[in-house]
């Protein structure tokens, strides 16, 4: 692990990132995308021109209060296009990790992901994803608010 700890910050999350996937191939749950939480430079995540909901101010200042005070809890889920990696699920968490200066600092300008089956290729494919996400969320969401 001190070999690990003392490479720079980019080799050494891209050693853990190998790492995890390493780990995640012996995995019975391999198959499951949360399975393998990996890394990934903020410049290589690209929100999709889809998205299907909007957020008022003050809930996102309530997400980036959350991200900030509790760190991130929920990966933000993409799909993997070559060199970058499109939003699916996990807009607003995106937004926040770019733009709030003190988690873009903590976070070293990575943002974690997890990663959809790479058989989602078909465009029309990950939107239905990105709906069913913000269904369950909203749903979710909602649940919340009547409960506080």
């Amino acid at each position: 692990m001190a070999l690990v700890a003392s490479l720079p910050l980019a080799e050494r999350v891209a050693t853990l990132n190998a790492i995890r996937a390493a780990f995640a191939t012996a995995s019975p749950f391999a198959a499951e995308p949360v399975d393998c939480v990996r890394w990934v430079p903020a410049a290589q995540v690209v929100a999709n021109d889809y998205n299907p909901n909007s957020v008022a101010p003050p809930e996102m200042t309530l997400l980036e209060l959350s991200i900030a005070a509790d760190g991130f809890t929920q990966p933000i889920v993409a799909w993997n296009a070559g060199d970058l990696y499109e939003v699916v699920d996990g807009f607003h968490r995106n937004r926040v990790g770019k733009e709030s200066a003190e988690v873009r600092e903590r976070l070293h300008g990575f943002l974690p992901l997890a990663v959809i089956n790479g058989d989602r290729l078909d465009r029309g494919d990950r939107i239905a994803a990105t709906i069913r996400h913000n269904r369950r969320g909203a749903s979710t969401a909602s649940r919340a608010w009547r409960i506080l």
